[in-house]
Formats: C-alpha cells, structure tokens, sequence
C-alpha cells in the first residue's frame, strides 16, 4: 500500500534486532486473543441457532467470558496487528512482494470483524436486560417483545457476518505470514489468489484452526470453573455440557497439532530452515501429545484439577510456536535484511545531508577566505586536490565537518593541515560547499 510505503523507512541493523523483539511480544499478544475469539465466535453462533436453554446459555456465557471486552479488542488485538503490520512493512522495505497488501487488507477485515462481534456480544447483554423488564413487568410485554425479536435477529446477523470476517482476515494473515517466510516465491506471486490458493497458507491456516481449537477448549475450561471462582449459577446439567465440551474440543485439536505441524513443515522453504527451527518443531510435537495425554486422562476420568496447568501449557505451546514462526522468518529474510540494512546506511546519509543548514553562513565564503590558499578543486597546491580528497568522505558531510573543525595528519603525502578556528557550524557549511562542489563536477 503506497500510504504504508510512504511512512516506513529502512531500519538499520540494531532496529531490525529490535523490530524481531517486538515481533514476539506482538504474537504472544494477538495470536492467543485471535484462538480465543475464533473459538468463541463460532461457537457461539453455531450453538446460538440451536435455541434450546443450554445451548443458547453457553452461546452467551462462551463470547461474554473469551472476547472479553471493548478494551481487549484494542489492546490485545487491534494495536498489536498495527504492530505486526509495520514491523512487516518495515522488514520487507522495498521487496518484490505483495504481502504487506495483503496483511493490510488482513487489518481492515480484523476491524471490521472485531467491531462486528463486539456488537454481536453486546446484543446478549441488552437481550439480558430485556428479559428482566418483561419479568418484572414493566413496559408493554408487546412492544418489548417486538422489540427483543428484532434484537435477536440483528444480534444474530452480527455474529454471523462477524465470524465470517474473523475467519477471512485470520486466512489473509496466514497467508501473508507464509509468503513473507518464502523470498523464492516473491516475484511470482502478484495478485491475491495465489496466496488463497497456496498450499502453505491452506495447512498453516488449518494448523492456526487446530491451535485456535485447543486453546478455546483450554480457555472455556479455565474461564468457566476456575478463573475468579468459575461461572456463578451453573447448575449440574449445565456444568457437566461445559466441561465436556471444554475437554473434548481441546482434546481432538491437540492431537491434530503434531500432524498438522509435520505439513507445515514441508512447505517451510529451504533456506528458512535452520537447527533451532527443527528444535521448536520437535519441542512444539512432544508438548501436543503430552498435552493430548493429560486430556484424555481428564475426559477418561472426568478430572477437573488439572484445569489451570492445562490453560497455561496451551499458552506454552502457542509461545514456542511464535518463536518457531520468528526463526523461520528471520532466516528466510537474510538477504533482504542485508539489503535493507544497505539502503538505510544511504537513507541515514541522505537525511543528514538534508539536515545540514548552514544559518546564513556562506560556505563558499570561507572556502574563498581560509582554504583557498592552500587548496584548489583540481590542482595540488599547499594540500591536496579537493577532486582526490573529497570522495572519500562519499556524502558523508557531517564526518568532513569533523575533520574541518579538528584537522588530524592522514595524508603523509602532505603537511598536517592546521586548526583554522571555524565554529561547528561554519565547518559543517564549508563542508556542504565543498561535496556539492565536487558532485557537481564530477556530473560534467
């Protein structure tokens, strides 16, 4: 997007190390919250349709306890996607890519999707409030009934549209995440549906699925019956629908992770791969099945005590999974990063050019007045040619400032040049003068 490309600029070697910290702590925020909402989203509105008491109980108790709130939105998942967008921008500056397209339209569609939810978990809230009017009898039971039906059915249409933004934006980021890992790829991917249709953003977004899985499973169980005591006012038969539904999600997904994480890896590009990426893997495959064995041993026995341990070790494993993911991109991106790293030494020094001023200072002036007599452009009188010398500093001004202002002998071919007195300023003036020179002859 030109609007994106306009304000990033080449990082230097120290930002892109920082860049990549503030990478992981933006998937350690935004992915867990994106499982959640996915989880909770869906589920909701699938058991939502059912209209039986259960169902349409957890419907409301499963998006109020896992979308948290307004706030959350933003700060667990807005400001870290702009994060992560950025971050991309600035890593793949100048690349033959669409992917920071692609994760743009990613952004707008999790807006879109946020908002719409947001909406869709309020309408439970308002349907709450309206029940209890109805019960107390206040108001017309009729108008309060027209107005809960409509309610109902707007609430419901939000959920519906925002899952299915959810889902959409969660693919467009899979997708770019897995074109930005594969540089090999670049030049032949120019439009959205080869992103769509390739097979590493299908595996990876069904492998995020799976992880989503085991992590809404995970949360409903925490949530509901540990987190400030659990869900007040669950009775026997509500309880038992929950806590099955809460082990048997986490327990089917975690197993699919181990499979699902093998193709993952057969579609990581070659020179993504490397010894500590194979370490994750192998780390991430023994984690899922020691996990997959602690849930079948809580479905098996009905175990509820295991509840917190399990919650924090999905949160591990998505951990370790978003340093897996770090790895492969910072292999994948050498080259560029050597390249970027490239054009921001230029970048800096074109902006320190530009920030040279002189304050009405005249550097031609003092050339005429302090260097004239014993330097010329292109012949060699007292000092050296300017012509032979200036190059050497290659634009650089500030660092011939330097040497103007505190001459040092490093020309053995001639006598050490002598302090002329110049003011920091004066110098960096009659520097400019004398790169500009000498640029300008160099054109003709």
């Amino acid at each position: 997007m030109n609007f994106i490309d306009q304000i990033v600029i080449p990082p230097s070697a120290n930002h892109i190390l920082l860049l990549r910290y503030i990478f992981i702590v933006s998937l350690l925020i935004f992915l867990p919250y994106l499982g959640m909402m996915m989880g909770a989203s869906f589920f909701s509105v699938y058991f939502n349709r059912k209209g039986d008491k259960i169902h349409a109980r957890f419907a409301k108790d499963i998006i109020e306890k896992l979308a948290i709130t307004k706030n959350a939105e933003l700060g667990l998942g807005i400001i870290p996607l702009f994060s992560i967008l950025f971050i991309y921008a600035q890593l793949l500056y100048q690349a033959n890519t669409i992917t920071v397209s692609i994760l743009s339209l990613s952004v707008i569609f999790f807006i879109a999707a946020f908002i719409s939810i947001y909406k869709y978990r309020s309408g439970f809230e308002i349907e709450s409030v309206i029940k209890s009017l109805k019960k107390s009898g206040s108001g017309k039971n009729e108008e309060a009934a027209e107005f809960e039906e409509k309610l109902v059915r707007n609430t419901t249409v939000s959920g519906k549209i925002g899952t299915t933004l959810l889902y959409i934006a969660a693919y467009l980021f899979v997708g770019s995440m897995a074109l930005a890992s594969s540089p090999e790829r670049w030049p032949d991917v120019n439009n959205i549906l080869q992103v769509l249709f390739s097979t590493a953003t299908i595996f990876n977004f069904i492998f995020l699925l799976a992880l989503a899985g085991t992590l809404t499973g995970a949360a409903v169980l925490f949530y509901f019956f540990k987190w400030q005591g659990g869900l007040k006012g669950m009775d026997d038969e509500y309880s038992s629908f929950v806590k099955h539904f809460g082990i048997n999600l986490a327990f089917v997904s975690s197993i699919a992770i181990p499979v699902l994480m093998f193709f993952s890896f057969l579609f990581l590009p070659e020179r993504a791969l490397s010894n500590d990426v194979f370490l994750f893997i192998i780390l991430l495959i023994a984690l899922a099945l020691i996990l997959s064995n602690v849930l079948y041993m809580m479905y098996k026995n009905s175990e509820t005590s295991y509840i917190v341990p399990v919650f924090f070790f999905v949160l591990v494993i998505f951990a370790f999974n978003i340093f897996k993911e770090e790895t492969v991109l910072g292999n994948a991106l050498q080259k560029q990063s050597y390249t970027v790293i490239q054009k921001s030494d230029e970048f800096e020094k074109e902006v320190k050019s530009k920030l040279v001023v002189s304050s009405g200072i005249s550097g031609k002036e003092i050339y005429n007045t302090k260097c004239i007599a014993c330097h010329r452009f292109d012949v060699k009188l007292v000092g050296p040619p300017y012509q032979e010398t200036v190059p050497k500093y290659k634009g650089d001004v500030q660092k011939l400032a330097d040497f103007v202002y505190s001459p040092t002998q490093n020309n053995p071919g001639y006598p050490p040049m002598p302090n002329q007195g110049l003011k920091k300023k004066e110098a960096v003036a009659v520097a400019k003068f004398l790169i500009d020179s000498v640029a300008a002859m160099q054109k003709k």
